[in-house]
Order: C-alpha cells, then sequence, then structure tokens
C-alpha cells in the first residue's frame, strides 16, 4: 500500500502532539536558582562531587558553596569578627611656616602615633578574625 503524502498542517499538528506528550511526561521540579533581579539560590544538600574538572555551585544554609573532587568549599566567607570602633579624631595642631613649635606640639603628636597604630592593630586582626586577610 503505498503511503499518502502529508500535507503542512498534518505535521504541525503531530509535532504539537508529541510536544504536549513530551512534557506532560517529564517531572516538574521547582527552579533551583532565580535571576530575575541577581541570582537567588534555593538551599539544598550537598550534591554529589562532580566529574574531575567540574565544579557544583550551590547553596546550603543561606551561604554560597562549591563542590568538585578537591571537596566542599564556602564561596564566601561572612565576617566572623568584631566590627572595630571608628578611629578617634587626631588632634594634632597643624604646623604652619613661622609658627612656634613647643614641647607638648611633639607629646600630642607622639600620642596621636600611638592611638593610630592601636587602631590600626584593631583593624588588623579584625581583618584576621572575619578571614578576609591571612597574615
Amino acid at each position: 500500500m503505498e503511503s499518502i503524502p502529508k500535507t503542512g498542517w498534518q505535521s504541525v499538528k503531530e509535532l504539537q502532539r508529541d510536544v504536549a506528550t513530551a512534557q506532560g511526561s517529564t517531572a516538574r521540579r521547582p527552579a533551583l536558582i532565580e535571576a530575575s533581579a541577581g541570582w537567588i539560590f534555593t538551599d539544598r544538600t550537598t550534591p554529589p562531587t562532580p566529574p574531575a574538572g567540574k565544579t557544583h555551585i550551590y547553596s546550603q544554609g543561606g551561604r554560597l558553596w562549591a563542590t568538585s573532587t578537591a571537596g566542599a568549599v564556602p564561596l564566601l566567607f561572612p565576617p566572623q569578627g568584631s566590627p572595630v570602633p571608628d578611629a578617634d579624631t587626631i588632634d594634632a595642631p597643624i604646623l604652619s611656616n613661622g609658627a612656634t613649635v613647643v614641647g607638648s606640639d611633639y607629646n600630642t603628636l607622639r600620642g596621636d602615633v600611638v592611638d593610630l597604630r592601636s587602631d590600626l592593630m584593631d583593624l588588623i586582626s579584625s581583618l584576621r578574625g572575619g578571614d578576609v586577610i591571612d597574615t
């Protein structure tokens, strides 16, 4: 028996039917990420290790993680240390040409330098505590 050639409309109808059947047979699940106004990741358990040379990025406990054959590591470290208070205003007198420098000016300047060093050490300690710097 000889086959009857299909019309264009018959082919389109068959294609629509096949697409509808394929869509109905696939399991629907919610998206893991959204990107309409930045990326929003849905928390999930640690995924299986991807093949060598591949990295899997996911969210867990509100933090971004990456897992590979080397293991799972957090991508962004939240601040761990306490915040550093604002430094005091330096109260050294402004010396201009012709100004008379007295011994107390040196003592004031020395005190400000000591305070500045202390504030700098507090900042370095806080950055180390927050995993922002290593050394």
